[in-house]
């Protein structure tokens, strides 16, 4: 098949043929797009990704922890629910795979249409999934223009988990504003991860602090300082093989900040999108010489539970 052809009929494989230039998706195409982007995206499956009817309207917090249950002699047993509002702020945001004429023609040279598709659709998804993570842990505002020279982790993209729970706790009382140093020797404020993830443990709502769900998520280079100290080469700390820090599972990204250190609940980090929003194409970039695969969507990141989510503002390592 010519190069012509095999573009011209690339398809999705969760859009519903006919559509050559694909669309605006309805939910049930919206639901198979997020779907995608998690199993192109393994990471994201941690993530609650959340469809939104209205960007206007406030979202109600969950329940406040407390009894909910019991009896009142000649009476009922009442307990209000006194949830609180939080309002969002969504940006539109587009996401773009580009490739001119001649990378496309080496890269699917030989292919036939369903190889050619499942190529160019891994890669796109792929991609897209992958900035959702960078900006959720690195965004912290949302510029007019992004600069990705000046600001190439999307630091400029929109507003992310991190500066969302700092925002959300002025006083500093769970996001510690604090500079402390990380020094295995003994020489700084902290000598072992343990003891800075109990610190956080601590700062949380007494109602969290034994809650199953809570996992440390700390960056790369925090990580192996940590274990190259403390973790001797086939050491382990439980029965399936795996390392615990303060008795947490552990999660690291690499798109989170080399030190960054944090405890939350596993389903805390949320993705908000508004229904109706999203929108994929594909096609030509005349002006580029190009061809591309887009998808536009208004989105903003958000946090379930602010209050379960405490933080180190800012680690140094000893060198």
């Amino acid at each position: 098949m010519s190069l012509s052809d095999l573009l011209h009929d690339m398809r999705m494989s969760f859009i519903a043929a006919p559509q050559p230039s694909f669309g605006n998706l309805d939910t049930l195409g919206s639901l198979a797009l997020n779907a995608a982007l998690v199993q192109a995206v393994p990471f994201l499956w941690m993530v609650s990704i959340v469809g939104v009817d209205d960007a206007t309207s406030p979202r109600f917090d969950p329940l406040k922890p407390g009894l909910r249950s019991g009896r009142k002699a000649q009476g009922r047993f009442l307990v209000p629910a006194q949830p609180g509002k939080r309002e969002h702020t969504y940006e539109e945001l587009d996401s773009t795979a580009i490739w001119t004429w001649q990378q496309l023609a080496q890269m699917l040279a030989g292919l036939d249409q369903r190889q050619a598709n499942n190529l160019l659709e891994d890669l796109a998804l792929a991609a897209f999934g992958d900035d959702l993570i960078r900006i959720g842990f690195r965004g912290e505002s949302a510029a007019t223009n992004t600069d990705p020279a000046a600001n190439p982790n999307g630091e400029d993209v929109m507003v992310g988990w991190p500066a969302l729970a700092k925002a959300a706790d002025p006083e500093g009382a769970r996001v510690l504003r604090d500079a402390v140093t990380f020094d295995t020797s003994g020489n700084g404020h902290y000598a072992d991860l343990d003891a800075m993830v109990y610190a956080l443990i601590a700062k949380l709502p007494e109602e969290c602090r034994n809650d199953p769900r809570l996992v440390v998520m700390v960056g790369g280079d925090l990580l192996r300082a940590h274990q190259q100290a403390h973790l001797a080469p086939g050491q382990v700390r439980d029965k399936q093989q795996r390392m615990k820090i303060a008795d947490l599972s552990y999660i690291s990204h690499q798109h989170m900040a080399s030190t960054y250190l944090a405890v939350t609940l596993v389903e805390n980090l949320q993705v908000l999108t508004l229904n109706h929003s999203h929108r994929l194409s594909a096609g030509n970039i005349d002006d580029l010489a190009s061809w591309s695969i887009r998808y536009n969507r208004v989105q903003s990141y958000a946090l379930g539970v602010p209050t379960a989510y405490a933080a180190f503002d800012a680690i140094t390592l000893a060198k």
